[in-house]
């Protein structure tokens, strides 16, 4: 046997004996200026070792990480190793089910059991917990303005693929979309009340 698939078996048994429950990778389709993307199937996230489980659900608008651009030659971008929690923390953040503190642990968990390396862990949680109070209130105010962000099934697909988010989403108003209800306070918001993956 080659060390390489050595390797590989070791990992894969340490991470089924210790419950290991990373974020899986979400499927999604871009919008015309690849900025949002649209979560084509539920992305089903299950907590450490626990049985709850937060879904994204299919149709949902997110942009990955919301990291300024001027981050990106420190090697932090809105696609890196932390991408699948920053979806998850994208939903938190929009729903609002959990309390921002409890979204902004919860993606700390996430990108635990994600394996994102220490450097990373520290600037991604640091940057919500410091800049998350305006996107915090932006979706309140969106939300309250009716303003969609999950898509039903038949418009998963912009009729124009150049379209962009902010375009699209302008049409889906004039159609009268309107985001399902959300959950308050879900069983899985506890875990956020530590930043230990449970």
């Amino acid at each position: 046997m080659s060390s390489a698939k050595g390797l590989f078996k070791l990992l894969a048994a340490a991470s089924i004996l210790g419950g290991c429950q990373a974020p899986p990778a979400p499927t999604v389709r871009p919008f015309g200026d690849n900025k949002f993307w649209v979560i084509v199937e539920p992305l089903e996230y299950v907590i450490g070792k626990t049985s709850d489980r937060i879904v994204v659900p299919q149709g949902f608008v997110t942009d990955f990480a919301s990291i300024p651009q001027s981050l990106w030659s420190l090697g932090l971008s809105p696609h890196g190793q932390y991408s699948r929690a920053a979806v998850i923390h994208d939903y938190l953040y929009w729903a609002q089910g959990c309390t921002r503190e409890q979204s902004d642990r919860l993606l700390l968990i996430a990108m635990k059991e994600s394996n994102v390396g220490k450097f990373d862990e520290f600037a991604v949680y640091q940057g919500v917990n410091l800049g998350g109070a305006g996107p915090w209130r932006d979706n309140a105010t969106e939300r309250a303005n009716k303003l969609p962000r999950v898509l039903p099934e038949k418009y998963l697909r912009p009729y124009d693929p150049n379209m962009a988010w902010p375009a699209y989403r302008a049409y889906l108003v004039t159609e009268g979309v309107v985001d399902p209800p959300f959950e308050q306070g879900p069983p899985y918001c506890r875990y956020g009340d530590s930043s230990q993956v449970p």
